[in-house]
């Protein structure tokens, strides 16, 4: 018997790419840029990495501004894969079945409908894979223990108390900091605070962000809200010098039900406008998919020989990892 034919196992992974990827708050942001890699694991050099001025020579002569070799740690971690499955049996195509419409239309429709239902779930699951990773520097996954950028990278979070009477002195204190732990010299693009409810009102409530508030409130004119387009609707958020200050109240829900907050109520973290770390994405996990290139989703069915019912899996395999988890700043609300 073949491992794979028309009548059994369909790669459908083309159908599942043309569904539109829905991003969350902190996937629309760029702070992780996508990789596709070949293999079910990535190794990566961590080593110092400050950009260095230049220093001028005269034209055509044998002085040149080397790279000074630097010693380097080589990393390796295994990318996690997030299966779905879900089975279409007889009982659930009845009442799909139109008049006229043939058996073959009924099924491709609802394998089209379940291929989307389950790339909305890979989308959410993708933004809390970055939340938890932007908000924590970790990842706990159930077969690869725990994932910390703070250990691969071997640094430690900056904090920074806000407290009420310099909360704008306060933040750039936290800007600084974020500045300092930057490993492309400092360039960024400004600053974006995630702020628990308790801290967003400690902020907003300080005489000298107050008036900040109000006029952003009133002109809507917000740069990041405009950028983000309809995922910033879902947020309150406000601009304050070159910080974007933004309500974070999202939660996820695992398959037992219980809620996961990855940011508490009297916390926030300031992330620079920047390249934050990467995403790599891994193959499918067939056999067909060796040392083929990562992509966001795949997807595939299998139909039961005897025709009772129709197999309808995804997966994704993604590895998130803040590689300048250094400049991110843990925020809290100063006594």
């Amino acid at each position: 018997m073949a491992i794979r034919n028309n009548t059994q196992v369909q790669d459908m992974t083309t159908a599942i790419e043309r569904v539109p990827f829905k991003p969350g708050l902190i996937s629309s942001m760029g702070l992780y840029r996508g990789v596709s890699v070949n293999a079910d694991a990535v190794t990566f050099d961590v080593r110092e990495n400050s950009l260095a001025i230049l220093d001028d020579h005269l034209r055509n002569v044998a002085q040149k501004n080397g790279m000074a070799d630097r010693e380097y740690d080589i990393h390796t971690l295994a990318i996690p894969s997030y299966p779905i499955v879900n089975s279409i049996g007889r009982e659930k195509l009845a009442g799909l079945r139109g008049f006229g419409k043939e058996a073959q239309e009924t099924v491709a429709a609802a394998v089209a409908e379940e291929l989307e239902r389950q790339a909305e779930r890979h989308d959410v699951h993708y933004e809390y894979l970055a939340s938890l990773m932007t908000m924590t520097g970790q990842i706990d996954t159930t077969h690869y223990g725990l994932i910390n950028a703070a250990t691969e990278f071997g640094v430690s979070r900056p904090t920074q108390s806000i407290t009420d009477g310099s909360v704008a002195a306060d933040l750039r204190a936290a800007q600084s900091k974020s500045k300092a732990g930057l490993m492309n010299g400092g360039r960024t693009q400004g600053y974006v605070v995630f702020a628990g409810a308790d801290l967003f009102e400690a902020i907003v409530s300080s005489s000298d962000v107050a008036t900040a508030w109000q006029f952003a409130q009133g002109s809507q004119m917000n740069p990041l809200r405009n950028e983000l387009g309809t995922v910033a609707s879902g947020y309150t958020m406000f601009r304050f010098g070159n910080t974007d200050i933004i309500l974070y109240e999202d939660t996820f829900q695992d398959k037992e039900g219980n809620v996961i907050t990855p940011l508490a109520t009297d916390a926030g973290v300031m992330v620079p406008r920047t390249e934050l770390g990467r995403a790599w994405f891994g193959p499918a996990s067939t056999l067909s998919a060796l040392g083929t290139p990562g992509s966001r989703r795949f997807a595939q069915t299998y139909r039961d020989p005897k025709d009772r019912y129709i197999e309808v899996e995804s997966e994704q395999n993604v590895l998130l990892l803040a590689e300048q988890f250094g400049a991110t700043v843990e925020l809290s609300i100063g006594v």
